[in-house]
């Protein structure tokens, strides 16, 4: 007999992932929706990246489920937006908030290019395909 809550088919742990990280570290400006925005963006680090979420360092902690308008910048040029919705949050022993993001829309291949030339991968986005 076969034990339902063993299924193999399902995705654990670090393998829930439908699409490969790729390191990306590069600034980002965050702007909250909804009663909790302000006019000012957070500010924080792209830690990583994938076609489908994002993972972020920031100052401070935001709310599981709030969407997002993430803006990806590099070197202060402005590249591209994006939206996202939080999915995960800890907070790191820095005092940093290592937040994962889900974009609500994956990457086009433009974005895709543009993160391709700025991310630590050799091989280009090719990393980023389903794995």
């Amino acid at each position: 007999m076969n034990d339902r809550r063993q299924s193999t088919n399902r995705r654990t742990g670090n393998e829930r992932r439908q699409y490969a990280r790729v390191k990306a570290t590069t600034e980002v400006n965050l702007m909250r929706a909804g009663s909790v925005s302000g006019n000012e963006p957070l500010k924080g680090t792209l830690y990583d990246v994938s076609l489908d979420g994002i993972r972020v360092l920031l100052d401070i902690p935001l709310s599981i489920g709030e969407s997002l308008l993430v803006e990806v910048h590099n070197a202060g040029k402005h590249l591209f937006n994006s939206t996202a919705k939080v999915i995960w949050q800890k907070q790191e022993a820095t005092g940093k908030y290592a937040t994962g993001c889900e974009l609500c829309v994956l990457l086009t291949q433009k974005q895709e290019k543009t993160l391709s030339e700025i991310t630590e991968c050799d091989a280009g986005m090719s990393s980023f395909a389903q794995s």
